[in-house]
């Protein structure tokens, strides 16, 4: 259920966007919307609508509104200023990458310094990952995590504020016959990526069809586990609003479908239509999800905030909804599927009981002892569980309608 607060919350963000009508706040309302876009991630675009009636009405607030805006918009210019000196650094050493996700999302926005940015990410294929690697370091990073390689990304950071993320692959490619069609098509995102200059910085982005696989692979990962936040979505929509309906039809309709992933692409457009105001797109018409799936969806999204900030039950519902490390989310009831997910766990942590089936049963009574232990210490609460279970229900039941990663003949 979508609240007061948060109807209102997607009217200035549709209007800051996309324009149309302005909407008007109630002076109640003011205080909480300006916190429900912090924890969606939005408050580079939404406090300047605000700023004068918060002020007014709640001085306290703006203050610390005000603040955090400037060291937003501080934040965002040191990461445009990065990306260019990512730019300059990967041209010196030759080094074909793109930048991914931050700027490459920003590009598309009105006004790109309001979408608030991260890190600054960047793809670098294979053969020319440990070149670029050695290029980062000498810029002066350390490394942060990921050295052990994680089979995605290795995280640097340089004081006092930059962060940087190197990968080789992008996260949210499931396993199975739709992650093999996928990987080979990101393969293929640093050799087609163009040159862009954005506030000042001239960088390397994906091109339109590459930058959207990314971006409904990084909302597929996020929203079958803890979630994706406002942010996300809008995202999707400037980035939806740039192509005509032909137009995108004609670069996306027959990857994404042999993908798995037209249906996804379709429900989140027509939520961007009806809760963000773009305008209509013939494409993503006629999918079959009514009007109760999209208000779902959108309340889905509202509540658990950005990478699921505003509850952290989140991350302990996704060994119900999802399959382990594929984001694939089917019709299993919940026992079937902790008990699809325990199992996959065991296997892939148990070398030796992935290879005999009949010792399951010893690995169901490890990771049993493993969670008794975790309650034991206080590593892990046992609190809301009931509130918990009820609510990954519902999430399954959401996410199971977008069909994810079925192509168009029914197949995972």
């Amino acid at each position: 259920m979508i609240d007061e607060t948060q109807k209102k919350l997607l009217e200035i963000v549709r209007f800051k966007l996309f324009g149309g009508e302005k909407p008007q706040v109630d002076n109640n309302l003011i205080s909480a919307i300006m916190d429900e876009a912090r924890a969606q991630t939005v408050n580079l675009t939404v406090f300047p609508f605000l700023k004068d009636d918060l002020k007014k009405h709640c001085p306290e607030k703006f203050a610390q509104a005000n603040e955090m805006f400037y060291s937003n918009v501080m934040l965002n210019t040191n990461n445009f200023l990065e990306h260019d000196e990512l730019h300059r650094l990967m041209t010196a050493k030759g080094v074909p990458y793109t930048a991914i996700k931050g700027l490459a999302s920003a590009y598309y926005y009105p006004e790109p310094a309001l979408r608030n940015m991260g890190d600054v990410d960047f793809l670098v294929n294979q053969t020319y990952f440990e070149k670029a690697k050695q290029a980062v370091l000498g810029a002066g990073f350390q490394i942060d995590h990921g050295e052990d390689d994680d089979g995605v990304h290795i995280a640097f950071k340089r004081e006092p504020l930059s962060v940087w993320e190197q990968h080789r692959t992008v996260n949210g490619v499931p396993g199975g016959e739709a992650g093999v069609l996928i990987s080979s098509e990101i393969s293929k995102t640093v050799e087609t990526a163009v040159t862009v200059t954005l506030d000042g910085a001239r960088c390397k982005i994906p091109d339109a069809l590459h930058h959207g696989l990314i971006m409904l692979l990084h909302m597929v990962a996020h929203m079958t586990s803890e979630g994706i936040g406002l942010r996300h979505l809008c995202d999707w929509a400037v980035f939806a609003e740039s192509l005509d309906s032909d137009g995108f039809s004609a670069v996306f309709e027959a990857k994404l479908k042999s993908f798995g992933l037209w249906r996804f692409a379709q429900i989140m457009t027509l939520v961007s239509e009806k809760y963000l105001g773009i305008s209509k797109k013939d494409w993503a018409q006629g999918c079959g999800a009514d009007d109760d799936l999209i208000e779902d969806v959108m309340a889905d999204i509202l509540s658990g905030g950005n990478f699921g900030k505003k509850d952290m039950n989140r991350y302990r519902e996704i060994k119900y909804i999802s399959n382990r490390g594929e984001r694939t989310v089917d019709g299993k009831n919940m026992a079937s599927q902790v008990f699809s997910t325990l199992n996959k766990k065991v296997r892939e942590e148990h070398k030796v009981i992935g290879k005999h089936t009949a010792l399951l049963p010893l690995g169901w009574v490890a990771e049993g002892g493993k969670y008794v232990g975790y309650l034991a210490s206080g590593r892990r609460k046992n609190s809301g569980t009931a509130k918990m279970l009820a609510e990954a229900s519902k999430r399954k039941s959401i996410y199971s309608k977008m069909e994810l990663f079925k192509n168009s003949d029914g197949r995972d």
